[in-house]
């Protein structure tokens, strides 16, 4: 039987910074023998506003596992396909620079609908890398567990340069098989679990979560919320009565004064209409 961790190069291997894609990381190392081929490259493409604990937990894995993670991210000033920069756990973005880059790039901002930001942020980064090492086709290994199997179905549903792969899924992987192995590890992510999921993960508010998950986490530092706002205030020329990620529910403003005040904001069906996935 194939090992579903042991990919012909060359390949990217998606690390999101979580605790699923870290686990994906750890089998591929275990699957080459302790040590990943030259043309197998794991990579984590930084926004901005991932929480410290993920840069942490991938300046860790790295550590735990001696293997190199490529950091990247977005740079509008780049040549066209190669709009990235290679960073470290010293040097990358803690306050939204990239992602903002983008937007101010783009003079509008994402939505449930036109998710421009994994897109540019994430997917075309470590494409643009691929192709600065020569690289003409790919294999893209990402985080899909055997419990995410409508994901899974929705793969390499368009013609790209590389095949995205989901061996988590192919091994049959479950959420439970995620966390023993992560209950066994002398090191963890720090972000707290709830429900499954990691509230926290990813962009730390956004626009995709929960507004219950993002009031939860404005309830423990409605600062994180100001970014957001900022993002949301400022003048565009695209937008003169003002950009909202999300027109469904109040704005960033509106989430951080209910938190402050210790009001609870009843969202209904509208809460539930997307999920954060950044290939986690």
């Amino acid at each position: 039987m194939t090992n579903p961790y042991n990919l012909a190069g060359p390949a990217i291997i998606s690390f999101s910074g979580g605790r699923t894609s870290a686990y994906l990381l750890k089998q591929m190392i275990d699957a080459y023998g302790g040590t990943l081929p030259d043309d197998v490259v794991a990579c984590f493409a930084n926004t901005g506003k991932e929480m410290p604990q993920t840069l942490d937990f991938v300046r860790e894995c790295g550590r735990q596992w001696a293997v190199d993670i490529v950091w990247l991210e977005y740079a509008p000033d780049g040549e066209p396909q190669r709009k990235f920069r290679r960073v470290d756990h010293a040097t990358a973005s803690r306050s939204g620079e990239p992602y903002e880059a983008l937007l101010r790039e783009r003079k509008y901002l994402p939505n449930p609908v036109t998710r421009f930001c994994t897109t540019s942020l994430k997917i075309r980064v470590m494409r643009d890398y691929a192709r600065s090492l020569g690289w003409e086709h790919w294999t893209n290994a990402v985080g899909l567990r055997a419990d995410e199997s409508r994901r899974v179905a929705k793969l390499n549903s368009q013609r790209e340069r590389w095949e995205t792969v989901a061996p988590l899924h192919a091994a049959g992987v479950t959420h439970e098989d995620i966390a023993a192995f992560w209950s066994r590890q002398p090191f963890d992510l720090g972000l707290a679990v709830v429900g499954g999921k990691t509230p926290a993960g990813n962009c730390d508010l956004c626009f995709l979560k929960a507004a219950r998950t993002i009031s939860a986490l404005l309830a423990e530092d409605p600062a994180r919320a100001d970014w957001w706002i900022r993002m949301e205030e400022e003048a565009r020329p695209s937008k003169p009565l003002g950009a909202l990620f999300r027109k469904d529910r109040p704005n960033y403003r509106k989430l951080k004064e209910a938190a402050l005040a210790s009001r609870g904001i009843d969202f209904g069906d509208a809460d539930g209409l997307a999920e954060c996935y950044c290939h986690e």
